[in-house]
């Protein structure tokens, strides 16, 4: 029976010192990252809204466009950036394709 008390303690302690990550948190750390046509892109999943930012590396303005998906709901967003330009992206839901 004390041997029974003592591996219990022994795997609560074990367990106490484990970082254990819930899902929230484990989608929050996937990070992703490209490039299509002019644009080098990032997002990291979100729990509820993904946020994409994106560099324009052509000389000229260019537009990407970005997909997305929440249940099963689509949008597509664009924005048209000028050459070396930064910005971002903000929709519900999760990325489902990029192109630019």
């Amino acid at each position: 029976m004390r041997s029974i008390a003592k591996a219990a303690v022994t795997a609560s302690v074990l367990l106490a010192g484990m970082a254990i990550a819930t899902p929230a948190q484990a989608a929050a750390d996937s990070k992703h990252t490209g490039h299509s046509g002019c644009f080098n892109w990032s997002w990291a999943d979100g729990i509820s809204t993904t946020t994409v930012y994106f560099h324009n590396t052509c000389n000229t303005t260019s537009t990407i466009n970005i997909w997305w998906k929440d249940g099963q709901f689509e949008d597509m967003r664009a924005a048209t950036v000028p050459a070396d330009g930064k910005g971002h992206l903000k929709h519900t839901g999760t990325v489902k394709s990029i192109d630019g």
